[in-house]
């Protein structure tokens, strides 16, 4: 059926129309090559299953929102939003501090990463590194005064963002439910059930 299909399209093209008729069942023609055409490329990524649609969704999901609040930290002339997370994740721990490994996998950064992030907001004056005093192997990431101040300056921005891009689309029952959803997934991805 390809083959033919490109012969038409092949006439249809060398040729042209001839008459108004003729214009029409060209058009048609070329649909049929087109749609001849695309239904025999084949996907790179094989057949897309519904949870391969919907990883690649939260995927490009994921990209957009973070986008937009990098954005908007950058309009607002603040520090990127790995910063944000950073602090969030520090204040948001018991005695404004936390282990580094901990938070490594709050942010889902390997440890190379953590430690330049660290050192950019140790330069910055925004957290400091402490140390365990029973165990000196054991250190901290912890927020300092003008580390929590900059995070109430970032909050209302991210914050902000965050209900443009969820609470316009998403009602708090689905929001809930969307979490629950995505807390399962990752459940299941980090034990590998």
């Amino acid at each position: 059926m390809a083959d033919s299909s490109i012969a038409i399209a092949e006439r249809t093209i060398g040729e042209g129309p001839r008459t108004p008729g003729d214009a029409a069942a060209t058009a048609a023609e070329l649909e049929k090559v087109a749609a001849v055409a695309t239904a025999a490329k084949p996907n790179p990524l094989g057949t897309c299953s519904p949870h391969h649609e919907a990883w690649r969704s939260l995927a490009r999901t994921h990209a957009a929102v973070s986008g937009r609040m990098q954005e908007a930290l950058a309009a607002a002339e603040l520090p990127p939003l790995a910063w944000f997370e950073m602090l969030a994740a520090i204040a948001a721990s018991e005695g404004d501090r936390m282990k580094m490994g901990e938070l490594a996998e709050a942010l889902v950064i390997t440890r190379g990463g953590l430690t330049k992030l660290v050192d950019r907001l140790v330069k910055a004056g925004l957290i400091e590194r402490t140390f365990c005093d029973t165990d000196r192997r054991v250190s901290y990431a912890t927020l300092l005064p003008a580390g929590a101040e900059l995070l109430e300056e970032m909050v209302p921005v991210v914050s902000g963002e965050l209900e443009l891009a969820f609470a316009a689309r998403l009602s708090e029952r689905q929001a809930d439910d969307l979490r629950s959803t995505l807390d399962a997934v990752r459940g299941t991805a980090c034990n590998g059930d």
